[in-house]
């Protein structure tokens, strides 16, 4: 069956939905992949991500990388054992893992795949994200700020006026995202960013329970981190000792307003969007409530929002159904850039020179031959 993907590669988890076709319309999306944000080097190059990459990394921490999708821009590269790779390989190699693990179980590549990126990108971090996906074997891959996709995943089915403000809030593990969108014709434009790093919630409760009930921080931490999520839907949790959601929230309250902030400055919204798995926590919803004059809308499943976005832009215009609001036209090659677009507006310092090692992708699983076969069996 005919489908497309959408990737989102978190700084804490890369999660992955696809649109399958459904007859002659593109059915609703839908998450098939979530795993940790890691990746594995090994010494002859050979790239794994998420759950295996996770339990190499304990054996070889200095293969291991996280947060390299915000690198990219950054002309210091990262040291894998003894090679050099630039973040934007890293990205481009992990998207194509992560494809080549969905069309496995699909039996098909992707018709086309969509990638988010932050919002605070400009057209050079996007053109150097776009040639290294190329190399990796995903030329015309979209790409589109995060904002967007959340937006276009909660608002598909929504009638929202041309000319509206749409305040966006990610409340990621790293970093929170807030943009400001405004709603054109049949899209959102991204008309402000703002960035910062992400309120150090689980380091917070894990000070309070070695505090509350002693031990080592280092043997709590991962309970902690457990705890809290468990605490956004249960009442209270067992640490080894009982701690309640009440107790989480004065903890986390003043660390969430702060997070929350940049939404205030935005006026006349018609409505606030919070995703990230930190906007699971209620007291995250209820402050942008007590703070924000608008209607604030929280994602039943807000870690998600922006890859099930990503599959919705995926879909082909003239092969959706009328009432699509896909946001990326069918290209074949690179999108034009306005000329000032080409370069971010703060350049990253002058660097030593460095010699970066070529990061060869994986070969892919499937080949352009097999998939047109498969599409034609589907046809018939």
């Amino acid at each position: 069956m005919r489908y497309v993907l959408g990737i989102d590669l978190g700084g804490t988890r890369i999660k992955a939905a696809v649109c399958r076709r459904a007859g002659e319309v593109w059915g609703e999306p839908e998450v098939v992949c979530s795993l940790e944000s890691v990746l594995h080097v090994a010494p002859d190059a050979t790239v794994v991500a998420g759950p295996e990459a996770r339990r190499r990394a304990l054996a070889e921490p200095g293969r291991s990388a996280r947060g390299f999708a915000r690198r990219i821009g950054d002309d210091v590269p990262l040291l894998l054992g003894d090679e050099l790779y630039r973040p934007e390989a890293l990205t481009a190699v992990v998207a194509g893992w992560v494809a080549d693990e969905v069309a496995e179980a699909e039996g098909v590549e992707a018709d086309r795949i969509a990638l988010t990126h932050p919002p605070g990108w400009g057209g050079h971090r996007r053109r150097l994200l776009h040639d290294a996906l190329a190399e990796a074997g995903l030329p015309g891959a979209l790409l589109l700020p995060t904002p967007i996709a959340a937006a276009e995943s909660l608002f598909v089915r929504e009638r929202v006026e041309p000319g509206s403000l749409l305040g966006v809030c990610r409340l990621g593990g790293e970093y929170v995202d807030t943009a400001l969108l405004r709603r054109a014709a049949a899209t959102f434009e991204l008309v402000s960013s703002d960035e910062q790093l992400a309120p150090p919630l689980d380091d917070v409760l894990t000070e309070h329970a070695v505090a509350r009930f002693g031990g080592e921080a280092a043997q709590l931490h991962d309970a902690c981190v457990e705890a809290k999520e468990l605490l956004s839907s249960s009442p209270e949790v067992d640490l080894p000792g009982r701690l309640t959601r009440t107790e989480f929230e004065r903890l986390a309250e003043p660390y969430l307003r702060l997070a929350l902030t940049p939404l205030r400055r935005y006026e006349q919204l018609s409505a606030a969007l919070l995703v990230g798995g930190t906007a699971r926590i209620p007291l995250a919803g209820r402050l942008a409530e007590e703070v924000l004059d608008c209607r604030v809308v929280v994602d039943p499943d807000p870690a998600t929002p922006a890859c099930r976005g990503a599959a919705l832009a995926a879909r082909p215009p003239a092969e959706a159904p009328p009432a699509s609001t896909a946001l990326v036209p069918r290209v074949t090659g690179l999108p034009e850039l306005e000329p000032e677009e080409v370069y971010d507006p703060e350049p990253s310092p002058p660097r030593p020179p460095v010699v970066v090692t070529p990061l060869e992708p994986p070969r892919r699983r499937f080949v352009p031959t097999r998939r047109s076969g498969s599409r034609d069996e589907d046809d018939e």
